[in-house]
């Protein structure tokens, strides 16, 4: 059994693992200084910041529950699935989030060329160089736009040229949550339905929840009270663990949101971690 949850949850965080603005380590080491002791890393298609992440929360308080965040599509509605305590390196996870980060490169390189036919080239190594061993995504590419001097700062870049609906945007190829949950079911996991409240419609959220999810997001910080109290009654007629977190994507992003913002019950961490695998709680 696990020990209680006595600090602050953030079950939802992104590093430079992926499209964060900071490493794994100094994510964890910001958690420790606002209090958070119970941390989730879930950057989009990849578990590459993990090890990092955990090897620096040993001495600090904080316990770091593995995970992931995939992208999926329902009915031509982006959905997003978190998977929590996924074994990285199992071969059923890599080989799905290899599939992804195939998707995420080629997408890259199609907005790389769109940005040259609009006069504002980036190189495509120094985008990489930026990221990492990450993942590549948009904000590499925003502060690569930055350096070159086409906008001023990465909310510009996305504002003028690679938010949804600009014209550098592409949608991404994803997956459906069904397959994501099974990825995560398959690496020894629990999935969760992220932030429904950007779903915007109840039929979705029920053919999202009805693939097999063992959760669902009900803190965060676009939810509104009344959400919270919607997802969480959800939560309960559908017997799901209630998960939450800030979707924090470091003080750099284009959207600063500080890890542990959110208000959550220590409850949700008990429940949480009363789930957790036993390889996890042997490794701990």
């Amino acid at each position: 059994m696990a020990d209680p949850v006595t600090g602050d949850i953030d079950l939802h965080v992104h590093t430079t693992a992926s499209d964060g603005s900071i490493s794994p380590a100094d994510t964890v080491r910001a958690a420790a200084e606002r209090g958070v002791t119970l941390l989730g890393i879930t950057d989009h298609d990849t578990t590459i910041g993990i090890a990092e992440a955990q090897e620096t929360a040993r001495d600090t308080g904080v316990t770091v529950v593995p995970g992931v965040e995939l992208s999926c599509d329902l009915e031509s509605v982006e959905v997003h699935v978190l998977g929590y305590f996924v074994q990285p390196g199992g071969e059923a996870l890599e080989t799905g989030l290899r599939e992804l980060r195939e998707y995420r490169d080629q997408r890259n390189e199609q907005i790389l060329e769109k940005l040259a036919a609009l006069g504002a080239p980036v190189s495509a190594q120094r985008v990489q160089e930026i990221a990492g061993s990450g993942s590549v995504g948009r904000p590499h590419i925003a502060f690569a736009m930055v350096e070159a001097g086409h906008v001023a700062t990465i909310t510009d870049a996305f504002h003028r040229y690679l938010a949804r609906k600009k014209p550098a945007y592409l949608p991404r190829r994803l997956l459906t949550p069904a397959r994501a949950s099974e990825i995560i079911h398959q690496a020894g996991g629990l999935s969760a339905l992220a932030h429904p409240a950007k779903i915007k419609s109840e039929t979705i959220i029920a053919d999202a929840l009805a693939v097999g999810m063992d959760a669902v997001e009900v803190y965060h910080c676009d939810h509104s009270g009344h959400d919270v109290e919607t997802f969480l009654a959800l939560a309960r007629s559908h017997n799901l663990l209630v998960v939450g977190g800030t979707d924090s994507h470091g003080p750099h992003s284009d959207r600063p949101i500080a890890i542990g913002s959110v208000t959550i019950p220590e409850w949700v961490g008990d429940e949480l971690l009363k789930r957790a695998p036993e390889w996890w709680r042997e490794g701990r």
